[in-house]
């Protein structure tokens, strides 16, 4: 495909807002990751370049993504007929997405993250793209600790954890939950490291 024919989408906006539309533009191909291993036709992408905001970043990216696969809610100011109604009944909603540049995450605008790679932009750069981890929420009641944990072992559905207090934790897991046990204050500095041994009686740290 010859550069005239190169698709060119220019987002409004990244995880920094506005993007400037007159600012210089870097060339993309979008690689679905060989890690997808679900639903793959649901995510691919044709692999031809296209031109993207030289400054743009992760969210940027996976919105283009999203755009591509006629992902996500319809804007705002569409027409509220039947058939618009019916088309958003078949799109499927949108899901945030990780890139991988070189084999490294994208955590820098992409123009920086070349750079800091040796990466010519005189060619398309090629983005493995893979459906981001998302957090855990939050679900029931969770115990506030004192301080950071900095360590944790898991032995015979028993739980320690090692905090930056000196302090030795451990939770007995009870059905789906962890609940709290005894309460060691083992060292004055951080403890770094916890093991536990089971022996006939008990466990043993």
């Amino acid at each position: 495909m010859s550069s005239s024919d190169e698709m060119s989408i220019d987002p409004t906006q990244d995880d920094d807002g506005i993007i400037d539309k007159q600012q210089t533009k870097i060339r993309v191909s979008f690689l679905l990751s060989p890690s997808v291993r679900h639903n793959r036709h649901q995510l691919e992408l044709p692999s031809e370049p296209m031109a993207v905001p030289s400054n743009i970043r992760k969210r940027g990216l996976s919105a283009i993504v999203n755009h591509l696969l006629d992902r996500g809610d319809k804007d705002d100011d569409d027409d509220d007929s039947a058939s618009d109604d019916d088309e958003d009944n078949e799109r499927l909603p949108s899901i945030p997405f990780d890139f991988l540049l070189n084999d490294k995450l994208l955590r820098l605008p992409l123009d920086s993250a070349a750079r800091n790679l040796g990466l010519s932009t005189e060619h398309a750069l090629e983005l493995h793209y893979f459906p981001a981890r998302l957090p855990p929420k939050k679900e029931g009641q969770s115990e506030q600790l004192p301080d950071w944990i900095m360590v944790m072992e898991y032995n015979n559905g028993r739980l320690w954890s090692g905090g930056a207090d000196g302090v030795i934790r451990t939770f007995e897991q009870d059905g789906e939950e962890l609940k709290s046990g005894c309460v060691i204050s083992a060292h004055t500095g951080p403890i770094k490291c916890v093991s536990s041994l089971t022996d006939a009686t008990s466990d043993l740290t």
